[in-house]
């Protein structure tokens, strides 16, 4: 029997970090939040030794009599502490089928992170290469500026010399 879970967005990545959330789990099991967030508090300690746990709050929905709705505290897990918390929920077609889609998408994301890491680091380097190049052509052209500066006093003289030498041929002196 190949169960469907709920599709939902099961992982995100914030600061190159794949994550998903207990109302996540909960949307993609079709599970009551109250209870996936109450296996995560239950076993606290052994969610923080996999590494400190993060828990959030959202607001609560705009209600239609004004106010909100009850705010829901939920937790934030890494990809070791979604791992555990799956192994704590009883199999099901449904909860295989969704571990099955969770695992899968912890990997794109690792490596999508991994594809663009990649590609940035290309990026950097071609960038750092052209860098480099332009820093020698500067260089380059800093010297030739120099030296062309040192050549043009010289030619310069040399020019008011010969100006100087055939001026009394320019303006028909006597002989």
């Amino acid at each position: 029997m190949n169960a469907k879970f709920i599709p939902v967005k099961i992982v995100d990545v914030e600061n190159s970090k794949p994550y998903t959330s207990t109302l996540q789990i909960a949307i993609g099991l079709g599970l009551q939040h109250a209870s996936v967030i109450k296996l995560v508090r239950t076993y606290r300690p052994d969610f923080a030794d996999l590494s400190p746990i993060r828990f959030e709050i959202r607001k609560g929905e705009p209600l239609q009599q004004g106010g909100y709705a009850k705010a829901t505290e939920y937790a934030i897990l890494d990809e070791q502490q979604a791992t555990f918390l799956m192994t704590l929920l009883r199999n099901s077609p449904r909860v295989i089928a969704f571990k099955k889609a969770l695992v899968r998408a912890f990997f794109e994301a690792r490596a999508l992170l991994q594809i663009d890491s990649f590609s940035l680091l290309q990026m950097r380097e071609a960038l750092n290469a052209k860098l480099e190049c332009e820093k020698d052509f500067a260089s380059a052209c800093g010297r030739g500026l120099s030296q062309w500066k040192k050549q043009r006093d010289m030619l310069e003289t040399a020019i008011a010399n010969v100006d100087r030498q055939i001026q009394p041929c320019l303006f028909g002196g006597e002989v």
